[in-house]
């Protein structure tokens, strides 16, 4: 039986009916089927006719809900754009505790809409094409297939998400992958729920935020409630365009999005939600159990004792640690706040959070300080701007304290990882569970509390070689190449990948325009922070008479150009701060002299790149010495021109010329 207060919420909420949006549509008619405006753009596979959405919140007998309801109706342009008849939606579902806190997809429906014989034939999906699968102990997904889908049909699909996270009111994007003519959405929110809202992208949307209220007949007594309804309308919504470099393209569609930031019902205690990053952490520590898992107990302590660590610095032994802990358990590919480290330490695997606490455990017993960096997928997006966030958050990396007091990082899912070695997907933007574990809180971040792991810094590829250059053109030699930090992770992964020997050697082989006369890697199985590739190669240059043309890097650092558009609206995202070091020695042959040669040149790309080469002659050798540097790994658009125009002057320095003239 619900209480007095809440059955008197319940009508409120069950009275309340929300609209779906201004603009009405009526059903597929023949003349729907002409061909589209937004065929003439090549790169549409569909067009969403509408994109409708609303949500509010209802009461059940078990305690506050929302309600999220979805129609959409889209014309299919492309055989690609097939690929629409088949959707999902994923949502919070476990089959363990309670299923009152599972999210629920109901009332799914879906039909096509076909022209045949001059007549519309519509085609409704039956229940065959609807089934669910789990993605993970907390997720599923539910899966529908339209049947009868070719190009130039119409779809339309609708479903309902309920859900007793009231917390989450997910995203509403206005702009697609694909062209939209309509889209709307209205939540309605009672005055007792504050909520963050951002409107994101760019400002041809109409944005409404009205004052209403709720009411009721309750007894023969009107009850009401304030409440705030936000709209959204935009038409004629050109598709997102799609650019390289780019780690999270919904970061930069145009949407709206909402935060919780408290709860605060009558006759109830007001419950903050996110206002600060203070209030982040300390709503972290009871929701997440960050503080319960802080004090696990080390289950390798026996083990680290015969591990000689007395005496080495803080960093040599959290690498050794961090050594031990993947040795002891596996990474079952799963990235969680959540975790359960005494599970993981029974089955020998868990996911990221479950090792990482483990490891912060060993830590701890070697005098080290550590704390969570709570951070969110980087090709999740950005943290925001305007305000804390718990929801934005999904997984975390260890942050350790050094001798020094500098911070370092490490996550326990890094096969290839080490200190200060991270994966592509957690160089991301995160926040310091404890800011205090330093002396110097916030010493390393880069806005406000908010750190960029990829600007962690000491990653590098340096190369030497060592060749001589015969009458007939062939270079001849060796080269080394040492990868440190993120670089040798990316190499280990790289080498890992190709099936076989002879296949990494065709692929370097093609990949350098050489042939390999020997190969070798050192340290490319496990952890470390650096490994190295040995070759012995012959390359042809160009021989014209009695001249000979060759570049004097041999190898070219550079020989793509990303940057070919015109304009870019999206900023530029290198993977990591890293430096490039290439130094080579050619040995001019016996007769020959050195009719034309390039000068030394520095380009910069003031606070993010530069790039500079140099010559110079010792005896008979040519010896070049080139540098890259990324220095800031986000470049904003607004400074595309100037890239473009570095970019052009390091393909320039990357394909420099010497010319040998016989004498």
């Amino acid at each position: 039986m619900l209480n007095k207060r809440l059955f008197i919420l319940y009508v409120l909420f069950a009275l309340f009916t929300a609209a779906f949006g201004q603009k009405k549509f009526s059903k597929v008619s023949i003349a729907d089927f002409a061909t589209p405006a937004e065929a003439a753009d090549s790169s549409a596979d569909a067009v969403y006719i509408y994109n409708i959405g609303d949500t509010h919140f209802e009461i059940s007998p078990t305690g506050f809900k929302m309600q999220t309801q979805v129609k959409v109706r889209m014309m299919i342009l492309t055989e690609k754009g097939k690929d629409y008849a088949n959707q999902s939606v994923v949502y919070h579902s476990s089959d363990k505790g309670s299923s009152f806190n599972n999210d629920k997809v109901l009332n799914i429906s879906a039909a096509s809409y076909n022209l045949v014989d001059g007549k519309v034939v519509k085609t409704s999906m039956s229940g065959k094409y609807e089934f669910v699968e789990k993605v993970d102990d907390y997720t599923k997904r539910t899966k529908f297939s339209i049947p009868e889908v070719k190009v130039g049909s119409i779809i339309e699909y609708k479903y309902t998400l309920v859900s007793p996270r009231y917390t989450y009111i997910p995203t509403w994007y206005m702009q697609m992958d694909d062209p939209v003519r309509y889209s709307y959405y209205t939540v309605t929110i009672p005055e007792w729920f504050k909520y963050q809202v951002e409107q994101r992208g760019s400002n041809n949307a109409k944005f409404n935020k009205d004052r209403t209220t709720l009411q009721a007949n309750l007894q023969g007594q009107i009850a009401t409630i304030e409440a705030t309804r936000y709209t959204v309308e935009a038409e004629n919504i050109k598709s997102f365009k799609h650019e390289k470099l780019i780690y999270c393209k919904k970061d930069y569609m145009q949407r709206m999005d909402f935060e919780l930031s408290g709860i605060e019902i009558p006759g109830e205690v007001y419950k903050n939600y996110t206002n600060t990053w203070a209030d982040v952490r300390k709503f972290m520590e009871g929701e997440y159990d960050f503080g319960s898992n802080l004090k696990i107990k080390n289950p390798y302590s026996a083990e680290m004792a015969s591990l000689a660590l007395d005496g080495k610095p803080s960093s040599a032994k959290a690498s050794i640690l961090f050594s031990l802990l993947k040795s002891k358990l596996k990474w079952d590919k799963t990235y969680n706040l959540y975790a359960k480290p005494s599970k993981a330490i029974k089955e020998g695997k868990g996911s990221n959070a479950d090792l990482n606490f483990v490891y912060m455990a060993m830590l701890r017993d070697a005098g080290i300080k550590a704390t969570p960096m709570l951070i969110r997928l980087r090709d999740n997006g950005r943290l925001p701007v305007t305000h804390a966030s718990s929801d934005k958050l999904n997984t975390f990396v260890v942050a350790i304290v050094d001798d020094s007091g500098a911070l370092l990082f490490a996550d326990c899912s890094a096969d290839y990882g080490d200190i200060n070695i991270l994966p592509d997907e957690l160089m991301a933007e995160g926040i310091l569970y404890d800011p205090f574990v330093t002396e110097t809180p916030n010493a390393g971040a880069t806005r406000g509390d908010i750190y960029d792991l990829s600007e962690i810094r000491g990653n590098s590829t340096n190369t030497r070689i060592n060749c001589i250059v015969d009458a007939n053109g062939e270079l001849a030699g060796q080269r080394i190449n040492t990868h440190i930090g993120y670089n040798a992770l990316n190499y280990k992964e790289a080498y890992h990948a190709v099936e076989d020997s002879i296949a990494l050697i065709e692929k370097i082989e093609k990949n350098l325009e050489c042939k390999l006369a020997s190969f070798r890697a050192k340290n490319v199985n496990g952890i470390g922070r650096a490994t190295e590739e040995r070759i012995r190669f012959t390359k042809k240059s160009m021989v014209d008479g009695d001249k000979i043309y060759f570049n004097p890097l041999v190898f070219p650092d550079e020989k793509t150009n990303y940057f070919k558009e015109a304009e870019r609206l999206l900023p530029v995202e290198f993977p990591a701060a890293q430096t490039t070091t290439i130094t080579s020695a050619i040995t001019i042959p016996e007769g020959y002299a050195i009719e034309e040669m390039p000068k030394p040149e520095t380009i910069q790309l003031p606070g993010y790149l530069a790039v500079a080469i140099t010559f110079e002659m010792q005896d008979n050798n040519l010896v070049t010495k080139y540098q890259s540097i990324v220095d800031n790994t986000f470049i904003p658009a607004t400074e595309y021109a100037k890239l473009q125009e570095f970019w052009k002057g390091v393909l320039k320095i990357n394909s420099m010329m010497v010319c040998l003239k016989k004498q």
